[in-house]
């Protein structure tokens, strides 16, 4: 995929105006709202990060094909000036010859008959002509050589440029999803709290309410009774962004045992989810990241929502993604959706 400078430009008014848009948007909007906008950034990352693939490859190419013409004259030139002396050593002798110097009566007294002095004589025209001809042939090559250089230089110049070109794409729209990212976990952990508060207060005020009779009414309980710190997540489908982490069988406190019961493998395509959510246990979730899309299983929980995290990925997952171990994926935004 190559990359215009018109295109580069349209993509870098595109993604900083939609990122403009976003970040004055207004916080009441629910986190499910940029759902569609966050794939339409995520998408012009990867688009960019494909466009700048295929220009440094490129840029490789024809870096390889320089170096392989940068040889080829070398050694052409290596032997131009073996073959100029040889030419100007043919060309002294053939005129010394053709003046009548003493080299010429040499020449002819050492034949033993007029044919032989002809024929010698006919040699050295040969290796004069054959030696001129050998020189005027690597001094063609030569020029050949450095005019395509030349054009292979230029062709780089332009592969260099649609490089960076891709490369400034690239950064642009994944900055602006990050800023997006940012502005969504901070919404959702304000969503959260005010949750939070509003649940607290009601079951404050059923309870305040409620006559300590056996016949008076119990206070209702949430739908789900695991999850009454306010961190019920959407779990009908809907994409969410949030924050993964990545954990093995090594950094597992458990070793090789999950809360469902599973055994945990370095291969286990599969998440945990805060000690709040239990209630999601045997669930399935998609999880979308950088245009790839992977299905797992939720068979764990873990205390990490304090730190700002929805899901804990197990080594199947971040193989997946392209990442070596757990710490090569760290912690990255993602978006996921519970089936």
């Amino acid at each position: 995929m190559r990359l215009r400078s018109a295109h580069a430009k349209a993509r870098a008014t595109i993604v900083a105006g939609l990122a403009t848009a976003l970040l004055c948007s207004s916080a009441l909007a629910p986190v499910s709202a940029y759902a569609a906008t966050a794939d339409e950034l995520q998408n012009r990352v990867d688009a960019a990060t494909q466009a700048y693939g295929d220009a440094s490859a490129k840029v490789s190419e024809l870096q390889a094909k320089i170096d392989e013409s940068q040889a080829k004259i070398d050694e052409v030139n290596a032997e131009l000036p073996e073959q100029r002396e040889r030419a100007e050593q043919s060309l002294s002798s053939l005129y010394k010859m053709q003046q009548g110097t003493p080299g010429l009566v040499s020449l002819l007294l050492s034949s033993d008959s007029f044919a032989d002095f002809f024929t010698t004589y006919q040699y050295l025209n040969a290796v004069q002509r054959s030696n001129t001809d050998a020189l005027a042939e690597l001094n063609r090559m030569e020029g050949e050589l450095s005019a395509a250089q030349q054009t292979l230089q230029a062709a780089k110049d332009e592969a260099s440029a649609q490089q960076q070109q891709a490369q400034t794409s690239m950064t642009e729209a994944q900055t602006a999803l990050d800023e997006l990212n940012a502005q969504i976990a901070a919404q959702a952990a304000a969503e959260a709290a005010a949750q939070a508060q509003t649940e607290a207060q009601t079951q404050a005020q059923s309870q305040a309410a409620s006559s300590p009779a056996a016949s008076a009414p119990a206070a209702s309980t949430p739908s789900n009774p695991s999850a009454t710190d306010g961190s019920e997540v959407k779990s009908d489908g809907e994409w969410m962004i949030g924050m993964a982490s990545a954990y093995s069988v090594d950094s597992n406190t458990g070793g090789n045992a999950t809360a469902s019961g599973d055994e945990l493998t370095d291969d286990s395509m599969s998440v945990a989810v805060p000690l709040s959510q239990r209630y999601l246990l045997g669930r399935s979730v998609q999880i979308r990241y950088g245009g790839k899309t992977i299905t797992a299983v939720v068979n764990d929980v873990g205390g990490f929502a304090a730190y700002g995290r929805v899901l804990d990925l197990a080594g199947g997952c971040w193989k997946a993604f392209g990442c070596s171990s757990a710490s090569d994926w760290g912690v990255r935004a993602v978006q996921y959706r519970f089936l």
